[in-house]
């Protein structure tokens, strides 16, 4: 904790304001410019860099530059391209933001710097143009390594269980009266469209759906996906021509059959 030098006391320690992310809506930590995200251990190699020069430079770039004036003292390790994939029923679906930090663009001047210090002032850098990126130095067995740390989860967490888009359950309505009537006149009973559409139902494996009737006010109520909904109409649709094909048939059936002679001649 910083002390005043004039009053003895503590300096009271004035958080900075949460920042976001603006494609995901996660919090972005900031960076801290203590010692947490350099190990103890980590030693600074013994060169002192009189002039650093970075204009709208890649972090890829500059990895490769630090390490060549440091004489491969230490390695760099930089995030892949950063992207929003999760697999939900099986199947692979992009979301989120995709980003490749390497290319991210760093404008720095620094002038007599140890390695350490670079790494340090491109965590400040960050920080104040609140990019979710942060060095840190560590030991990777008897290496010592620069880690470029990200931030932010690049996969958003969500419902792994929940249905893909267009997979909600919907309701529908039918009316199936226009279909009843006796045989005699090309209709249907009302226990025949129930068996019939329950038949066919099933036969696609519409599995999570349901189908439900009302006898008296002769409705048919679907739930199910869109798909589902869709396959029912499909099946309505194709009963209620085969309907009105018999009924036509027998129509031009009575319209066709001899009249009986009318009697006395």
């Amino acid at each position: 904790m910083a002390i005043n030098p004039n009053t003895g006391l503590p300096v009271p320690q004035v958080a900075g304001p949460m920042t976001f992310d603006p494609t995901t809506g996660q919090p972005i930590p900031q960076a801290q410019p203590g010692s947490d995200w350099k190990d103890d251990k980590w030693k600074d190699p013994d060169i002192t860099l009189t002039n650093v020069d970075f204009d709208s430079l890649p972090l890829s770039e500059i990895s490769r530059w630090l390490s060549d004036q440091f004489k491969q003292q230490f390695d760099i390790i930089l995030p892949g391209s950063a992207g929003g994939i999760a697999y939900i029923n099986g199947q692979a679906v992009q979301i989120g933001w995709q980003h490749d930090w390497r290319g991210e663009p760093v404008t720095l001047r620094l002038r007599s710097v140890t390695a350490s210090e670079i790494f340090s002032a491109m965590n400040m850098l960050f920080e104040n143009n609140r990019t979710p990126l942060r060095w840190e130095l560590k030991l990777n067995g008897h290496r010592q390594i620069a880690l470029l740390h990200v931030l932010i989860d690049p996969t958003p967490q969500v419902d792994m269980t929940a249905p893909l888009p267009g997979q909600e359950k919907q309701r529908r309505v039918y009316f199936v009266g226009n279909m009843i009537g006796d045989e005699k006149s090309g209709g249907m009973s009302m226990e025949q469209i129930i068996k019939t559409v329950t038949d066919v139902w099933q036969m696609a494996d519409a599995s999570g759906g349901s189908i439900k009737f009302h006898n008296d006010a002769q409705l048919l109520v679907v739930t199910g996906t869109a798909g589902q909904i869709d396959f029912m109409e499909q099946t309505l649709k194709a009963l209620s021509q085969k309907v009105d094909l018999l009924r036509i048939q027998l129509a031009h059936r009575e319209r066709s059959a001899p009249k009986p002679a009318a009697p006395g001649n």
